[in-house]
């Protein structure tokens, strides 16, 4: 099966695979905190799990880009649907959610003399943001200490949409993701403004926007 399959559809799979790494986060959090029990069992009796296994034993080679696709919106509405559940039930919870997710970052962490231009690589190589053909994120601009970039479109906010919950919530948890993956290195990322996010150097005082 693996002839039917090019580099990015493995590159695509694994943004996926690190997203429900995220969504198993909350769901564990959830259980060993007892904030809801069966969250876990609640969330895949809604939408079904990933599965376990190599992209070849488990892809439909006959329809890659619509399988792709169809676990992109499962992992997406994954997260959204466990922290809504959590937050709706106690909102004090999502400082707990947010730390768990910074944990996350930290065992996926970047090289120490990381620069921003490696780091928005890496950021891309990994995050989720919808298929390839969105072409979601746009570098504005790049220096020696940073790098900005856009977002032409939220990728994320239908399937929060879909649970009541808030994109504002997804965001919070990429920024503690990021943040925990650049925690012992000299690269830090701020939002500068609307869908417009940085990395650059600690030391730098003044953003490059």
């Amino acid at each position: 099966m693996s002839a039917f399959l090019g580099p990015i559809h493995t590159w695509l799979y694994n943004k996926i695979k690190f997203q429900d790494a995220m969504a198993d986060a909350v769901l564990d959090l959830s259980g060993e905190k007892e904030y809801i029990r069966d969250l876990r069992e609640k969330t895949a009796g809604r939408y079904g799990e990933l599965g376990k296994g190599q992209l070849e034993d488990l892809i439909e080679t006959d329809n890659i880009h619509g399988w792709l696709q169809e676990k992109v919106s499962l992992v997406e509405n994954r997260l959204a649907y466990a922290v809504t559940a959590l937050v709706s039930r106690d909102p004090e919870s999502l400082s707990s959610v947010k730390e768990a997710i910074f944990q996350l970052g930290k065992k996926n962490s970047m090289d120490q003399d990381v620069t921003a231009g490696k780091a928005y690589e890496h950021l891309e190589n990994t995050l989720l943001n919808g298929m390839p053909c969105d072409r979601v994120n746009e570098v504005v601009r790049e220096t020696e200490d940073g790098l900005v970039w856009q977002q032409t479109q939220d990728i994320h906010a239908a399937s929060w949409a879909l649970v009541q919950g808030d994109p504002k919530h997804y965001y919070a948890l990429r920024e503690a993701l990021i943040k925990g993956m650049l925690d012992d290195t000299g690269i830090e990322f701020i939002q500068t403004g609307d869908q417009v996010f940085e990395l650059r150097r600690r030391s730098c005082t003044e953003s490059i926007s």
